[in-house]
Formats: C-alpha cells, structure tokens, sequence
C-alpha cells in the first residue's frame, strides 16, 4: 500500500507556477515540498487535489479528467473518479477523498495551501 498522496500541510501559502505555465484543460503537475499536487485550470477556475490515487497511488495527472460543471479526474489504474472542487470519491474502488488546496493567483504566480 503507497504512502499519503503528500507530506506534512504547507504552513501557508506556497507559489506553484506562474500563471501562463497553466495552460485551460490540460492537467499539470507540480512539485510542491509537500508532494505531487494535479492542477487543472478552466476559465472560471483553478482546481488543486493531490496527485495520486488513494486507492494504489497510481498518479492522476495519467488519467482522464472530464470537464463541465462539476469537473472529476479518473484514475488510470482502476478507475476511481475524485470531484476536482472537493477531492470526494465519486466512483471507488478508492474509499478515501484526496487532499485539495486553496488556489489563489498573486502577481501572476500561482498559489497553494490545502484546504
């Protein structure tokens, strides 16, 4: 069984990326001191979940996210679907929620904190 999806919670707000690294629709890892965290961007928002499944730990920036008004990704391995806004489990075999962050952009850098 893989460990927790990342470390120790970020005291507080940790610059990700810079915003023109985060292209619409597109899935986009970033390594944090913390871990792996999955951004996805859409027009009205950006969401941050940890990047591996809490299932087998399989990463998800590899698996499918589908877009709408209530965005999820499914893991590549077995097929668990997490919510982006909440990291709630939407279909197992996974049984846990995945760890989300704050997001805010400040002078053009992306920011995270969990949530």
């Amino acid at each position: 069984m893989p460990g927790p999806p990342y470390r120790a919670p970020m005291a507080d707000w940790t610059a990700a990326l810079p915003i023109d690294e985060l292209p619409l629709a597109t899935s986009t890892v970033v390594t944090l001191q913390e871990g792996k965290v999955l951004l996805y961007r859409t027009e009205e928002r950006i969401y941050a979940i940890a990047n591996r499944c809490t299932h087998q730990g399989a990463p998800l920036d590899r698996g499918v996210v589908k877009a709408g008004a209530d965005p999820s990704v499914t893991c590549p391995a077995h097929g668990s679907v997490f919510r982006l806004a909440d990291g709630r489990v939407m279909r197992p075999p996974a049984g846990t929620s995945l760890p989300t962050f704050e997001v805010r952009v400040t002078d053009g850098m992306v920011e995270l904190r969990p949530s």
